[in-house]
């Protein structure tokens, strides 16, 4: 045997002995047939063979070792390993430490090409260890991976598209607007929510319900106009996903006799992201009293005193958190703004409505109740006349002296109060009038008729 190809038998032999010290079944292929693979290995379960067969590329020696990793070119078989029937692995042998390590090689080309790039090497990380105590996680994971080529191609293919890995009993529907945009619906059995895909949106995941679903348009603020939390929809983008949301119906309650979901993990960062965006656009001044809120706690208790000083440590994530708006900071500036914003975040049932299963305690209590949108009495005036200028709820700020039309038309004027990010209705504002006790509900952009200062005159 050529010297050469001593480390790569060595490989092929450790992985051999492991999986099947396992009882997984084992097969090598021809040495003399280089097809970029060169295990297939069949799994069992409680001695019984399962039917899932993954392909394994297996690199031995020290030359495929980088300095925080290791790499396997992927050469000649990009097509193969990508979009074959069957996914493939690649596995490398360290010889100084007799470890093995291993990657998916299918998936990180699949998501390469998402991307709109072209990978020339699989990268393996020195974390993802194959051997004994791992080798269980590891089966796990991959037959995960391999249950979306079975059944259901189609379902995984919009996967690979969007880069999310549908679990077999999601609902999952596929639309395409009259511009190419792809849309996908998700609903997972016994989660109290849906999620929209959408690929004009980057494939960034919106997490809704039916009560933010708003396919005749809000009243009084876009009439006719589908929308979507915040996103605006074509009618017939708006017919699907309301057809999407009445058949999916049935999967939001929990599953009789089934343990509950996981929380969705995704799902609550995002929310909370999301109402943290929404709480600086209403109320840039919160952040300022969250600050000060932080500072008078922190000096009487050492534990917070303590995460305040190691998030802080952090000299440049501090400066972007005062400076930067929130969509533009780096993940550890959203870090330190979350801290002193957000005191904790409670976390519900996964079968409750999005907004009822994560409720965001903040550092600054609202400052009154609120009202609800059907306890209104009258609307905004909008007559204009000087001094008077128009603006949308979220730019009221207190002080401003607004006009208001009753029921039977008359107008009279207001003084706001307070505003702040409504917690009764997430994602719309509360504006407080003339010191009464509870606020009144609003959409962002739902106009108000407001008295110019001499200041703004100015």
């Amino acid at each position: 045997m050529p010297e050469s190809r001593r480390p790569g038998r060595a490989a092929v032999n450790v992985l051999r002995t492991l999986l099947e010290r396992h009882d997984h079944i084992v097969q090598e292929v021809d040495g003399q047939n280089d097809f970029g693979e060169d295990l297939h290995v069949t799994f069992t379960e409680n001695g019984e063979v399962t039917g899932d067969l993954i392909k394994i590329q297996v690199k031995g020696g020290r030359s495929w070792r980088r300095h925080d990793r290791y790499a396997v070119p992927v050469g000649g078989h990009g097509s193969t390993w990508a979009d074959g029937n069957i996914p493939v692995l690649c596995v490398v042998h360290d010889p100084d430490t007799d470890s093995l390590y291993w990657d998916n090689a299918t998936k990180q080309l699949l998501s390469a090409r998402r991307n709109g790039e072209v990978s020339k090497t699989i990268t393996v990380s020195p974390e993802r260890k194959l051997d004994d105590e791992s080798v269980a996680d590891f089966v796990a994971e991959v037959r995960h991976y391999l249950s979306r080529y079975r059944g259901n191609r189609i379902q995984a293919q919009l996967g690979e598209m969007a880069g999310v890995e549908f679990g077999p009993s999601d609902i999952v529907r596929h639309h395409v607007n009259v511009y190419g945009e792809d849309l996908i619906f998700r609903q997972r059995r016994g989660e109290g929510f849906a999620t929209l895909l959408h690929s004009d949106l980057d494939w960034y995941p919106q997490h809704f319900g039916p009560e933010h679903f708003h396919p005749d348009g809000r009243l009084g603020l876009l009439p006719g106009v589908p929308v979507l939390a915040d996103t605006i929809l074509s009618k017939a983008e708006a017919q699907w996903l309301a057809a999407c949301l009445d058949a999916a119906q049935w999967a939001r309650p929990p599953i009789a006799g089934e343990p509950p979901l996981r929380t969705n993990v995704e799902a609550r960062d995002n929310y909370v992201a999301r109402r943290i965006d929404h709480h600086l656009w209403v109320d840039p001044g919160a952040l300022t009293r969250s600050i000060r809120e932080l500072r008078a706690r922190t000096a009487t208790d050492r534990k917070l005193a303590a995460v305040a000083a190691e998030l802080e440590s952090d000299v440049e994530a501090g400066v972007e958190a005062l400076s930067n708006p929130w969509r533009e900071m780096s993940d550890e500036a959203r870090r330190l703004v979350t801290f002193y914003l957000v005191e904790e975040v409670r976390v519900g049932s996964p079968a409750l409505p999005i907004d009822e299963q994560f409720r965001i305690v903040w550092r600054c209590p609202r400052p009154a109740g609120e009202y609800g949108f059907d306890a209104r009495i009258g609307r905004p005036s909008l007559r204009q006349a000087p001094p008077r200028e128009r603006v949308a709820a979220y730019k009221l700020r207190p002080g401003d002296r607004i006009y208001w039309l009753s029921r039977y038309g008359n107008e009279r004027g207001r003084t706001v109060s307070a505003v702040w990010d409504s917690e009764d209705t997430p994602g719309t504002v509360c504006v407080l009038f003339d010191q009464l006790s509870l606020g009144d509900t609003f959409w962002p952009g739902e106009r108000f008729v407001r008295k110019v200062s001499r200041e703004r005159r100015g």
